[in-house]
């Protein structure tokens, strides 16, 4: 009895010490190039983390055989199955350096390396492309769209949001998280009959989450980011959102990213974007 109050006293304190500080765990840019590795990795994420995790996924397959496509769809379904809550990541995450782009767009693709591929595009370019990495989503054998999308290295344009929040519940940028409240039907009760008014729309809320990411950064800045991650997640504001990619596993090392992972857990409650 005095062994099971103790546990009951220390969850309490960690529910107490946790009180509205959260951070989202996502692993971004799970392709068709690396999932048999990001798997393995994602696997060894969730087991630090004790749970499931947030998975960014990019859907084109481009000209890969027909066996690897099956067992990159097998890779997306199964992910689902084990409880990671999938989100959408472009469509190529690779820019069509063809496209016209604003002076901003131009400047993010060198920021980015060229994966920045709805920076800076013309709204009709934008939902084009929008409308293109939803059809390979569904070309992957997923029947239902994901709970967001996350655009590559988080640049965009200024029509961006609004599309995306046509159709998905979360839409994200490098400091802020976006989510579509559901539709509110209200009813009148009049004697024998129930009339539905017209659905109303609650307006989008805002979430203060800095984004936190190593991906394309220079070998000598990376023990500096190390620091500003551990200090953005101590911060006592906002819902930061660490994400790890594939190769954060070689820049920086599996101990390292795994640790850092612990460290955000013994600070901060980890939540999927759902529990926003």
């Amino acid at each position: 009895m005095e062994l099971n109050k103790d546990i009951a006293d220390i969850s309490a304190a960690e529910a107490e010490n946790f009180k509205g500080k959260r951070f989202i765990l996502c692993y971004h840019d799970f392709n068709i190039r690396n999932f048999e590795k990001a798997l393995v990795q994602i696997d060894q994420i969730s087991s630090t983390a004790g749970s499931p995790i947030s998975v960014a996924v990019v859907p084109a397959v481009g000209a890969a055989p027909e066996e690897e496509r099956e067992n990159f769809c097998a890779a997306v379904a199964k992910l689902k199955a084990d409880g990671h809550e999938l989100l959408l990541h472009g469509a190529r995450h690779a820019a069509n350096l063809s496209k016209e782009r604003s002076v901003f767009g131009k400047s993010a693709l060198m920021l980015s390396s060229n994966v920045a591929e709805f920076a800076g595009l013309s709204k009709e370019e934008s939902q084009t492309l929008l409308d293109r990495s939803i059809a390979l989503w569904y070309a992957l054998g997923q029947e239902e769209l994901p709970i967001g999308y996350v655009p590559p290295a988080w640049y965009d344009n200024n029509y961006l949001k609004d599309q995306i929040l046509e159709k998905f519940k979360t839409y994200e940028d490098r400091t802020t998280i976006y989510k579509k409240r559901d539709l509110i039907v209200s009813v009148h009760e009049d004697a024998d009959e129930s009339t539905e008014k017209k659905a109303e729309e609650k307006p989008v809320e805002k979430f203060l989450s800095m984004g936190i990411s190593f991906a394309g950064l220079p070998d000598i800045s990376l023990g500096i980011a190390q620091t500003s991650a551990c200090l953005t997640i101590q911060a006592p504001l906002g819902t930061p959102r660490l994400t790890i990619h594939h190769v954060d596993f070689t820049s920086i090392g599996e101990k390292r990213i795994l640790n850092l992972v612990r460290y955000a857990l013994s600070k901060r409650e980890k939540i999927f974007y759902r529990d926003l």
